[in-house]
């Protein structure tokens, strides 16, 4: 499972930048191809039985960096989001990463 991988990668992320500690809320960004509520029944599954099953988490969606072959501008949404500009076509130029911490809180839930 795709999204099972890449919520275990997280998790290793947060504890590694929290060393340890309790956490009571988490932010989560997920990627364009990335689906919530598959990445929602992983967290679920991996953190079972963990301090980490008590937190509070915030799925939020990452966006990609589009720029438009029209006019040029830059714009953050998915690629086949239209221009806010002109409506024109964009094409990726910074794709958004799959997963990321966005931010926790520390103490206990």
């Amino acid at each position: 499972m795709h999204e099972q991988d890449l919520v275990a990668e997280a998790l290793e992320t947060l504890r590694s930048l929290t060393f340890g500690q309790s956490i009571s809320e988490v932010e989560i960004v997920l990627g364009p191809s990335v689906e919530r509520s598959i990445a929602a029944q992983a967290w679920e599954t991996l953190t079972a039985n963990t301090p980490l099953a008590s937190a509070h988490v915030t799925w939020e969606q990452g966006l990609d960096l589009v720029q438009c072959e029209g006019c040029r501008h830059e714009y953050t949404g998915e690629g086949s989001d239209s221009c806010p500009y002109c409506g024109g076509d964009g094409v990726v130029i910074e794709p958004a990463v799959p997963i990321a911490v966005g931010r926790w809180v520390s103490g206990a839930p």
